[in-house]
Parts: structure tokens; C-alpha cells; sequence
């Protein structure tokens, strides 16, 4: 793991804009949020002895997307070595890390270490599969290929497809996960919940400190890190990023003979889940731009015939045998990377790196100019339960001016202002 200090934040860096601010660790921060992002942040912040108060606008928490039965836990992976497998890898091991030490310190919470298998269910699958087989560059114990009867090993059940197969993937369930990182927080005596509070407004008085306004009046805190998901993404300040929602339903099905036996986690367009008390989980819709959580028939019609269209008859469910479902909201950005840091002064960039779109290599020194004492750590998309580790221990470095577990270009890749630096380059703004 490639470590970085902030004392290699000099002022001779040719791209100023990529320095992160250097601040006095907090005695106390307030969270804005509920889910996995928001856990994994209080949990690294407490380990610190900071004191961390969780603002959470529902009545209990893993309310959004965190309150699914199941999530699979496994790495974005391409065929080829690129930036954003690059990172999904290192998040993985470093979330897998995480989870299993929770777990052995006895926090307990379903999931099983199962594998996942990505099935080559159309010709375009067979030869990236093949294409793969002779040029991978990744280590077999993150990823392999495996032929139709590996495959059906692996699963328990017969298939008629091979596929890609991760073996230390896996699933958990999403909303204990998140209450033991919580009562892990709290056996620190550091972390303070309140819920049913939701915020309207951020406002930054004189001393660049914060004052909420939210539904139980008005709130002031020092240093503020929203966590919030998609259905927060219009809050002030926050809504001046690139940030969308897309809405995904999940079905949960009751299992039976056919599919009972079902031992790894298999991907098709979708995905389909082991049982786990006496359901499996199928999915899910990618519906953009929408806010409505309201689970509808249509949404588990689209998960069975998605899962038929790509897996012929491998298991004759119908809408009898749905259990339950639900809608989330995953928070996205253009660029399939989370965002992490302190929140841009996007009209300062404007005008300090305003020569970066006649000239992109043009020199900058000064560091990037940020809104103090408010961070983010948002826009995990479907994969909060890969990235919410390590994203959460990077925004901690940046609070406590410990070390970077990624390098120089990786914090730039997942920082807040990057999006207003590429739009510079692109002359969006002339």
C-alpha cells in the first residue's frame, strides 16, 4: 500500500491545485448522515479520540441504500490495468481488511465470504472471458476465469456458462454492518447519534464555523462532513457538485429446491444472492434522476425477467414468490469515482487557475482554495460497501494530518474539486 505524507504538500508542487488543505486536528466533528459512508467516518474518527455527533434525518439509521437484506461486496475490475480498477482493488482489500477485523473484535454481523462469479452469459462476455484467460493482469486470488463446470462447482447449482470469479468476495447484510461499526464507535465514548434530525441548510458564520439550520432548530458545530446520499445532494453548498441519483430496486425472493443450494454470489446484468434467512436477493433497476423510493410492481417484474433474460431457466420464480423489495437512491458522479476531502471554493478556482484552459500544464503553486471545515465523503454509487473503508480513512488523514493510504495522483482522482479543474481545462467556463 503506497503511503503519503502531508509534508510532500510543498510549495514548489507544479499542480497547487491538487494540494489538500493542512488543518489542526478537530477535538470534535459533526457527521451529516446514516448509512455505510457515515459509519465507517465515525468509526475512524473515534479510533482517533475524536468526538464525533451523528446528525441522521431518519429514525434509526441505515435507512437508504444501507438497509438492504444483502449487498455484495466486490471490486469494479476491467480487463485492463486502469486508474479506476486500480483503486476499486485497494479499496476492496482494504473494506475486506476492515470488515473481518470488526468481526474478530466481536461485532458480529451476517455475511459470508463466499466468491462471486461474474457469468459470461452472451458472446461478448465469452470473448472478454477468453481475451482475459490470455492477457489478465490481475493475481488469481482477486480474480480468475473459471469453464461451465468450475462454475457450477463453485455455485452449487448447475450453470451453463463459466465466468469470472473472485473468490474473496462475497455478501453482507448492509444494515448490521452498520449498526456494529456505530456500537464500535460508541464503545469509544466518543459518538453521539441524533436522529429524526434533518438539515435544510448549511450557513458559515465569521469564524468559518457552521450553523445548521435543521428540522430541531438551529445547530452550531465547528467542523461538518456530510455523508449524505443522493437524497441529500440538493442541501446548499453540497448541490454545486456534479452529483446525481439514480434509484435501484432490489426483490427478495423466497428460495426453494431449485436454487436453495446456491453458494456464491452470481452477476449477470444483475444479481442474484445465496439465501439468507430463507431469501435471495435480485437486481437491480438503474432508474437516473429520480428521488422515489416507493418499490413498485414494475420494478420486481424488471428484476425477474432481467435474471430469466440472462439466465434461462435457472430458477422458475414468479411474483408469488416475491418476498419483499425496496428502492434506494445510490449518489453517483460523471466519473464513476467517489468523492472525498474538503469542499471546493469552486468560484476561487475560476478565478486562481483561470490559465488552465489556454494551457492545461500551466504551473500553479498555490494550494487549492476550499470552503473550511466542511468535507465530504459522498458519491459511492453501488459499491459504498467496497469503498466506505478506505474513503473513510482518507478523509481521517486529511482531519488529523496522518498518512495517506493511496498516493498523490489517486487523492486527486477521488477529491471534490477535481470537477471544477477539468471543466477549467475543457474552457467550460469562457
Amino acid at each position: 500500500m503506497i503511503k503519503q505524507q502531508k509534508n510532500l504538500n510543498t510549495p514548489l508542487e507544479r499542480k497547487g491545485y491538487q494540494i489538500r488543505p493542512i488543518i489542526k486536528q478537530p477535538e470534535s466533528v459533526a457527521i451529516i448522515g446514516g448509512g455505510i459512508a457515515a459509519a465507517c467516518v465515525a468509526y475512524a474518527l473515534t479510533q482517533k479520540n475524536i468526538k464525533v455527533t451523528l446528525y441522521c434525518k431518519d429514525k434509526e439509521i441505515a435507512q437508504g441504500a444501507s438497509s438492504n437484506h444483502v449487498g455484495a461486496l466486490f471490486p469494479l475490475i476491467h480487463q485492463q490495468v486502469d486508474e479506476i480498477s486500480l483503486f476499486y482493488q485497494q479499496a476492496f482489500w482494504h473494506a475486506l481488511k476492515c470488515y473481518k477485523n470488526l468481526h474478530s473484535r466481536g461485532f458480529a454481523f451476517s455475511h459470508d465470504w463466499c466468491g462471486l462469479l461474474e457469468i459470461s452469459y452472451k458472446t461478448a462476455l465469452e470473448k472478454r472471458q477468453n481475451i482475459f484467460e490470455q492477457t489478465s493482469p490481475w493475481p488469481k486470488e482477486l480474480i480468475t476465469s473459471v469453464n461451465a463446470e468450475q462454475a457450477s462447482l463453485l455455485a452449487g447449482i448447475k450453470l451453463e456458462h463459466g465466468g469470472l470469479f473472485m473468490p474473496s468476495a462475497g455478501w453482507i447484510a448492509p444494515g448490521e454492518l452498520v449498526q456494529q461499526l456505530f456500537s464500535a464507535a460508541q464503545q469509544t465514548q466518543q459518538l453521539s447519534i441524533k436522529n429524526q434530525v434533518n438539515i435544510t441548510a448549511l450557513n458559515q458564520q465569521d469564524d468559518k464555523s457552521w450553523q445548521l439550520t435543521t428540522s430541531k432548530g438551529i445547530i452550531n458545530e465547528k467542523v461538518v462532513v456530510f455523508c449524505g446520499g443522493a437524497e441529500s445532494i440538493k442541501l446548499n453548498i453540497i448541490d454545486e457538485l456534479p452529483l446525481s441519483s439514480v434509484r435501484g430496486q432490489i426483490t427478495n425472493m423466497a428460495t426453494n429446491e431449485q436454487i436453495k443450494n446456491l453458494s456464491t454470489v452470481i452477476c449477470h446484468k444483475g444479481y442474484l444472492t445465496p439465501a439468507h434467512q430463507q431469501q435471495h436477493c435480485i437486481g437491480a433497476t438503474f432508474e437516473k434522476d429520480s428521488f422515489d423510493i416507493v418499490a413498485t410492481n414494475a420494478g420486481d417484474q424488471y428484476n425477474l425477467t432481467m435474471l430469466e433474460k440472462c439466465l434461462p431457466k435457472l430458477i422458475s420464480w414468479r411474483e408469488q414468490d416475491v418476498t419483499s423489495s425496496k428502492a434506494r437512491l445510490r449518489c453517483m458522479t460523471p466519473d464513476h469515482l467517489p468523492v472525498v476531502g474538503a469542499m471546493p471554493d469552486i468560484a476561487k478556482h475560476k478565478s486562481s487557475y483561470a490559465h488552465l484552459a489556454k494551457d492545461k500544464n500551466w504551473r500553479y503553486h498555490q494550494p487549492a482554495p476550499v470552503i473550511k471545515n466542511l468535507y465530504l465523503l459522498t458519491g459511492l454509487g453501488a459499491r459504498g460497501l467496497c469503498t466506505a473503508p478506505l474513503l473513510a480513512d482518507i478523509l481521517t488523514a486529511d482531519l488529523t494530518g496522518g498518512e495517506y493510504p493511496v498516493g498523490k495522483q489517486e487523492l486527486f482522482n477521488l477529491s471534490p474539486n477535481r470537477f471544477v479543474i477539468r471543466d477549467i481545462i475543457r474552457r467550460k467556463y469562457l
